[in-house]
C-alpha cells in the first residue's frame, strides 16, 4: 500500500457548517406566548432531578462496607467473579 496524499484534509468547522444550512422556517404562531408541552415540561424536570442525584449512593457503600469488614455479609466469590466477566464481555 502506497500513500500518495500526504497535505492535510482541511475540514469545515461545524459553527461553519450550520450557516451554511437554510434555517427551517418556524410555524406562526397564533398567540404572543410559546407553548411547552406536557411531555417537554416532564423531560425537563428529569433532567434537573438526574442532574442533582450523585451517581453512587456513599451511604449505602458505607453500610455495605461496614458489614462486610464485620462479617455480617458473605461474598460468593465465584458468583461475583462471573458477574465481572459478564459485564466486561458486553
Amino acid at each position: 500500500m502506497k500513500i500518495t496524499r500526504t497535505d492535510p484534509i482541511q475540514a469545515q468547522p461545524l459553527t461553519q457548517r450550520r450557516q451554511d444550512t437554510a434555517p427551517t422556517p418556524n410555524p406562526p404562531r397564533q398567540s404572543g406566548e410559546s407553548q411547552i408541552s406536557a411531555t417537554a415540561q416532564t423531560m425537563a424536570q428529569a433532567r434537573i432531578t438526574l442532574a442533582d442525584t450523585p451517581d453512587v449512593d456513599m451511604a449505602k457503600v458505607k453500610q455495605i462496607r461496614q458489614a462486610i469488614g464485620e462479617g455480617r455479609m458473605n461474598l460468593d466469590m465465584d458468583a461475583l467473579s462471573q458477574a465481572i466477566l459478564e459485564l466486561h464481555r458486553r
